[in-house]
């Protein structure tokens, strides 16, 4: 370590200006094995180059050989491949069933109109004695059944909001 001083404000300053002034070995072990592999390669790379090749008709033969195996077994690993990558038909998604819930028969109403035709309500509080507990839709009438105060709903009121109605 040096032990030259250097001026400054800030104890960061500091130990910024000393880490610079530490001696680092010119050739650490890495550094020098890391040489002697590139010194080595090249030393066989000029050797290799060097040496002349003589290609006999019996190697040349073998070479063929093998060219030709790499090239055949290149092929079918590519028809492999286009077999697996076919894709395979996925089912149709079958529709779902619409879910309406059925409205209890039991509190059906009926009720003979002046006209001679008969309505058929569903009284609010009878619905929900029931555990008919989906919301209900906003078209209903206020009435009194049997003293009491109840709302009913028509059977279309019902049928329009997408409920089924109890036969």
């Amino acid at each position: 370590m040096s032990t030259a001083s250097t001026a400054s404000e800030t104890l960061a300053e500091t130990i910024h200006a000393l880490r610079d002034t530490r001696h680092t070995p010119m050739f650490t072990m890495k550094r020098q094995a890391n040489m002697l592999v590139i010194l080595l390669m090249a030393i066989s790379l000029l050797a290799a180059t060097a040496m002349p090749s003589h290609a006999e008709k019996r190697n040349n033969d073998l070479a063929k050989i093998i060219a030709g195996a790499l090239v055949i077994g290149l092929i079918a690993k590519s028809i492999d491949n286009n077999n697996r990558r076919k894709p395979q038909p996925q089912p149709q998604p079958q529709p779902e069933p619409v879910y309406q819930p059925r409205v209890p028969s039991v509190c059906a109403i009926s009720i003979d109109s002046n006209s001679g035709d008969a309505v058929t309500m569903y009284a609010q509080k009878c619905l929900r004695r029931e555990g008919f507990d989906y919301r209900l839709p906003n078209c209903a009438r206020d009435v009194r059944i049997f003293g009491e105060d109840d709302r009913v709903y028509s059977a279309q009121c019902l049928r329009d909001a997408g409920f089924r109605l109890g036969r």
